[in-house]
C-alpha cells in the first residue's frame, strides 16, 4: 500500500475546501496595506470555479463560509494589535462580526450555486451584480455597518486601474473586478469568437487609465499645511498631559507660517478641551496668532435635547470665530458609538460597551476666505465617515472643492491606518476632488484629484508640511448620479439572471 494512501484518503474523506482557503486568503492578500491589490482581479477564480463546477447547495454555504472567515478574518486582523476599547470590547465585536460578515459570502456563493444549476454561464454573469448588491448591503447602517474591504478598495493604490471610479464609484470597480474573475472562469466554456469579446469587454475599463495621467494641473491651487503630532494613545487626553501635547501640536505648527499656509490642519481630536455652544476661545486665540485658519478634530459636549456627545471638527478664524464644521456622523461600533439599542444597552451594562458618541449630523462645506483669491468650499469628514462615499459625494456635490479627512489611528495601528488611507485615495478619485488626509501616527497625505499622493508625511514620527493641491473642477459623473444609482444598475443585472432562473424552472415544470 502506498505511503500518500492515509493523506490521500483523509482529503478524500473530509473534501477538505481548498478552493475556498485559496479564494479567502487572496481576498485577504488584495485587501491588505501591500502592494498586491490588483491580486484582487483573480482572488474569487477558485470559488466560482468550485461553485458553477460541482453546484450543491451544502458545499456552497461550506465553502462561502470557510473562504468569508479567512477573508474577514485576516483583513480584520489589525483589531490584534488594537489598543482601543478596554477590557473584552474589541475581542466580543470580532468575534461576534466576523461569522456575520463570512455569513455574507455564504448567501453569494449560494446564489451563484444556485444560478449554477440551471446555466453556468448565466450563474458567472450574474456574480459580480451579486457580490456588489452584497458589499453596499453590509456597509449600510440598517445592516451590518462595515463599509470596510470592498474589493474595489484593493485597485486603490494603483490609480491607473482605479479612474472608473469617476463613472461608477467604489462599487463600480468592485462590480468590474469580479466581472473578470468571472469571466475568467467563463473564457474556457466558450467559443473563440464570444471568449474573444468577453475578454475585450472585460479590459474595457483599462482606457481610463490613460487620461488620468497626462491632465494638465488647474492654476486654481490651495495651500494646505497638515500637523501629525505623533501622540501616544495613552497620553492622549489626559489631563497631566495637556500642556505638552498643546505644545507639540504648536511647534510643529509654527514654522509652517512662513511657507504662506492657506489652512493648518490637525488631526481627530487633536484639541483636547471640549468645546460647548459657543465654541472655544483659547482655539480662536491661536488662530488668531497663527492669522491663518485652522481647522482640528475635537470632542463636542452634548447640546440641549442631546444625550451623547460628538466626535466633531472646528474651524478656527483670525477673526475670533469656532463653528463647527464637521460631526463623525458613523462612530465606530462598540469601541466609540454611544449605546443606542436593546443590545447595545445590554452590553455596555456588562462593561462590554465603551463608546459614548452619539450619531452626528452632516454639514455644509466651510467656506474659506482666501486673500487675493476668490473664497474656497472645503468639505472636511472625521476619521471612519471617509468610509461612507456618500458623505464625500454630498460635499462634492453641494460645492466642496478640495476635502479634509481628519484622523487618529494611534489606538487601531499602523494596519488600520493603512487601510484608511487607502480609503480617501478612492474618494478623490470617485469625485475628482483632491483630499488632505491629517492623521495623528499618519500617514498624513496630500492627494491629487487622480488619486496620486502627491506629498506625504511618514507614519510614526512628529512632523509637519505645507503642500499645495490644485482645486477641483467639475463634477464627475459618479459625483452627479451617486451610490445608489450605481449600485441598482450594476444589482439589475444579477436580478435578470434571477428571472430568468424562475423562468427556465418554469419551462421545465411545463414542459
Amino acid at each position: 500500500m502506498s505511503r500518500g494512501w492515509p493523506v490521500r484518503g483523509l482529503l478524500r474523506a473530509t473534501e477538505m475546501p481548498l478552493a475556498a482557503l485559496l479564494s479567502g486568503a487572496s481576498l485577504a492578500a488584495a485587501s491588505a496595506p501591500l502592494p498586491l491589490g490588483p491580486l484582487a482581479f483573480v482572488a474569487l477564480v477558485p470559488l466560482l470555479r468550485e461553485a458553477v463546477r460541482r453546484p450543491a447547495y451544502g458545499r456552497a454555504l461550506r465553502d462561502g463560509f470557510l473562504a468569508g472567515l479567512v477573508f474577514f478574518g485576516l483583513a480584520f486582523g489589525w483589531a490584534f494589535q488594537s489598543t482601543v476599547g478596554g477590557g473584552l470590547a474589541l475581542p466580543l465585536a470580532y468575534a461576534l462580526a466576523i461569522p456575520l460578515l463570512a455569513s455574507s459570502v455564504a448567501l453569494f456563493t449560494l446564489a451563484v450555486t444556485w444560478l449554477a444549476r440551471g446555466s453556468p454561464l448565466l450563474a458567472l454573469a450574474a456574480a459580480p451584480g451579486l457580490w456588489v448588491g452584497v458589499e453596499y448591503a453590509r456597509a449600510q447602517e440598517w445592516l451590518l455597518a462595515v463599509p470596510w474591504n470592498q474589493l474595489g478598495y484593493a485597485l486603490a493604490d494603483t490609480p491607473f486601474l482605479a479612474q472608473g471610479a469617476s463613472l461608477a464609484g467604489l462599487y463600480g470597480l468592485s462590480f468590474w473586478v469580479v466581472a473578470v474573475n468571472a469571466g475568467l472562469v467563463a473564457l474556457p466554456r466558450l467559443a473563440p469568437g464570444p471568449r474573444l469579446a468577453l475578454a475585450a469587454a472585460l479590459a474595457l475599463p483599462l482606457p481610463l487609465g490613460f487620461g488620468a495621467f497626462g491632465e494638465a494641473p488647474r492654476e486654481d491651487v490651495l495651500r494646505v499645511a497638515a500637523v501629525q503630532p505623533a501622540l501616544e494613545e495613552r497620553e492622549r487626553h489626559v489631563p497631566a498631559r495637556l500642556g505638552a501635547n498643546l505644545r507639540r501640536l504648536l511647534d510643529l505648527s509654527e514654522p509652517l507660517l512662513a511657507e504662506g499656509a492657506e489652512l493648518i490642519a490637525w488631526p481627530e481630536s487633536a484639541w483636547e478641551r471640549a468645546l460647548g455652544a459657543g465654541g472655544d476661545a483659547f482655539l480662536a486665540a491661536i488662530a488668531h496668532d497663527f492669522e491663518t485658519p485652522l481647522v482640528t478634530g475635537a470632542w463636542q459636549l452634548p447640546a440641549p435635547g442631546r444625550a451623547s456627545w460628538r466626535n466633531a471638527a472646528v474651524l478656527a478664524t483670525a477673526d475670533g470665530r469656532t463653528p463647527i464644521v464637521a460631526e463623525k456622523v458613523h462612530p465606530v461600533p462598540v469601541y466609540e458609538r454611544a449605546p443606542d439599542g436593546p443590545l447595545a444597552l445590554a452590553l455596555a451594562r456588562a462593561g462590554l460597551w465603551s463608546g459614548r458618541f452619539g450619531r452626528g449630523d452632516a454639514r455644509a462645506p466651510l467656506v474659506l476666505a482666501r486673500g487675493g483669491a476668490a473664497p474656497a468650499a472645503l468639505g472636511v469628514l472625521v476619521c471612519i465617515d471617509a468610509s461612507h462615499p456618500e458623505l464625500a459625494r454630498a460635499l462634492r456635490v453641494a460645492g466642496a472643492r478640495l476635502l479634509v479627512a481628519l484622523a487618529n489611528e494611534a489606538g487601531s495601528g499602523a494596519w488600520s491606518a493603512a487601510v484608511h488611507a487607502r480609503v480617501v485615495r478612492l474618494r478623490a478619485i470617485e469625485n475628482r476632488m483632491p483630499v488632505v488626509r491629517v492623521a495623528n501616527t499618519g500617514p498624513t497625505l496630500w492627494i491629487d484629484a487622480r488619486g496620486r499622493v502627491a506629498a506625504e508625511l511618514a507614519a510614526g514620527a512628529p512632523a509637519a508640511a505645507v503642500h499645495a493641491l490644485a482645486l477641483a473642477g467639475p463634477l464627475s459623473p459618479f459625483a452627479r448620479v451617486g451610490d445608489a444609482a450605481v449600485v441598482a444598475a450594476l444589482v439589475s443585472s444579477a436580478l435578470a439572471s434571477v428571472a430568468a432562473r424562475v423562468l427556465q424552472n418554469r419551462e421545465r415544470g411545463d414542459s
